[in-house]
């Protein structure tokens, strides 16, 4: 489990985020207290407790008076765990040129959707050690039409990973159970960083996470914060 704070700067500003490194962050299952996270550098908190599924979740920020900085205390609103079924296997092939299709060495997944509707889901990849981390790369879906369903070239297509790509590249896929909130929370965040300012842009406005100053809601944070079954599967491309 961990949180990673930082103060916000003026949005025109060139300057990285400073990173809050005196606060105390708990956290809580179910309303009751289950750890607090210790800061390790640079904003990151980190603790040692493991979520588990359909349990409920949220953190307690508390910072001490410092100046005119903001002080006191933000809860996030509680949020249950998900669940998601790990891959079921991951392999990279080559794809011979074709119309509309690029010569090369790709990668693909093979993953089942648990049955039940109302999943939601985040998807990351990383390529090497880097995490590719732009705004088109905000991918979050629901089970609508996929529930209960398997990514396994049978029922439905394999999961496209990447690609095409060299021999010696290593790709990390990850599937990760995300709740209602965070879902419409990242696909608003995704819109507005692809905006380009043109006419039929939507108007920019202010996207709210689940973080609140305690008893007084209408007094937020930027940011949300969640608990989340992760899934990854990685490869190395050969031939």
């Amino acid at each position: 489990m961990y949180a990673d704070l930082s103060w916000s700067v003026n949005y025109l500003s060139e300057n990285p985020n400073p990173a809050v490194e005196n606060a105390s962050v708990i956290l809580f299952e179910n309303g009751l207290p289950v750890d607090t996270l210790s800061h390790v550098s640079e904003g990151h908190y980190a603790g040692d407790f493991v979520g588990r599924y359909a349990q409920s979740y949220h953190v307690a920020v508390t910072l001490p008076e410092n100046g005119d900085l903001p002080y006191g205390t933000w809860e996030s609103s509680p949020e249950a765990m998900g669940r998601c079924n790990p891959f079921d296997s991951i392999y990279s092939a080559f794809v011979p040129r074709a119309p509309f299709v690029r010569e090369g060495y790709y990668v693909y997944a093979h993953w089942t959707e648990i049955a039940g509707s109302g999943d939601y889901y985040r998807a990351r990849l990383w390529r090497n050690d880097t995490l590719e981390n732009a705004p088109f790369n905000i991918q979050v879906f629901d089970d609508g039409f996929l529930d209960g369903r398997s990514n396994n070239d049978v029922d439905l297509p394999a999961i496209e990973v990447a690609g095409p790509d060299e021999i010696g590249v290593t790709y990390t896929i990850e599937i990760a159970s995300i709740p209602l909130g965070l879902y419409s929370y990242l696909q608003l965040l995704r819109e507005q960083t692809l905006q380009v300012g043109g006419l039929f842009d939507p108007p920019p406005a202010p996207i709210i996470g689940n973080i609140f100053r305690q008893g007084q809601p209408e007094d937020y944070a930027l940011g949300y914060f969640y608990a989340s079954a992760r899934r990854q599967a990685s490869i190395t491309i050969t031939e």
